[in-house]
């Protein structure tokens, strides 16, 4: 098994955008973990081909959860190979093949009764963007400690999203957190509280992660860690001992 993180970088809307998709190669198949908005399919392009791999050569990509950074590009993946395959989680299924209105989508159209009136351009811009996302069919639905190749353990981590999930590989001791957790300023935080949709979720996820025999971790926002693990995680969970009332739906 090789698992390889690479560094996607792009300028979207005057905003640096920065992130660290996963590329795990076992038993000659290649899995995707992830793979960024439409407007990063290029950069996602040029990263896999440093690590020496074509689109074509991919087997798979692994969707961690339905928001637009992590498959804003899928049907661009699809339409240059069409013999790949869509994992995901039970749950985010319905959401990621367009059966059923995006949460991400349902919740900025619920926040803007409550948002300020200079945040509404902004939110109003946001549900137009959530709106363009391409949908397709997911081909295999993955449920909590399922196994990929019978080495990447899948791993049920929701709050973020309702059927968010990590993958942790138990012989080598690394976890892909997704969006489960980033790494901000050298330690760990909750992505993007105020739009966590289920922010006690969240936290009960981030116990569950400890629990794991961890020696990496690999967060989507943030890049990868392997020092100082359970400790960081314990301060994390120390911050929300008392939990703030960040969530939009709340």
């Amino acid at each position: 098994m090789n698992i390889q993180t690479f560094k996607v970088r792009k300028y979207m809307g005057g905003n640096e955008v920065i992130l660290y998709p996963t590329l795990i190669e076992i038993n000659n198949k290649k899995y995707l973990i992830d793979c960024g908005y439409e407007e990063t399919f290029a950069e996602f392009v040029a990263g896999l081909n440093n690590l020496g791999v074509e689109i074509t050569d991919l087997h798979a990509i692994l969707i961690s959860h339905d928001d637009i950074d992590h498959l804003g590009a899928l049907t661009l993946f699809k339409s240059k190979n069409p013999n790949l395959l869509i994992y995901s989680s039970r749950v985010e299924e319905p959401y990621i093949s367009g059966k059923v209105k995006s949460e991400r989508l349902q919740q900025a159209e619920d926040s803007l009764s409550t948002l300020p009136e200079e945040y509404k351009p902004w939110a109003l811009q946001f549900i137009d963007r959530l709106k363009t996302i391409k949908r397709t069919d997911v081909d295999l639905l993955l449920e909590d400690r399922d196994k990929i190749e019978n080495e990447i353990d899948v791993v049920f981590t929701p709050g973020h999203t309702k059927g968010h999930i990590s993958f942790y590989i138990p012989s080598q001791r690394t976890l892909i957190a997704n969006d489960a957790i980033v790494i901000e300023e050298g330690r760990f935080e909750i992505a993007n509280p105020a739009f966590t949709l289920d922010l006690k979720q969240a936290i009960q996820s981030v116990e569950k992660i400890k629990e794991l025999v961890v020696k990496k971790i690999i967060c989507y926002h943030g890049g990868v860690t392997e020092d100082n693990i359970s400790e960081k995680l314990a301060d994390l969970l120390d911050r929300y001992k008392t939990l703030p009332n960040t969530s939009l739906l709340k």
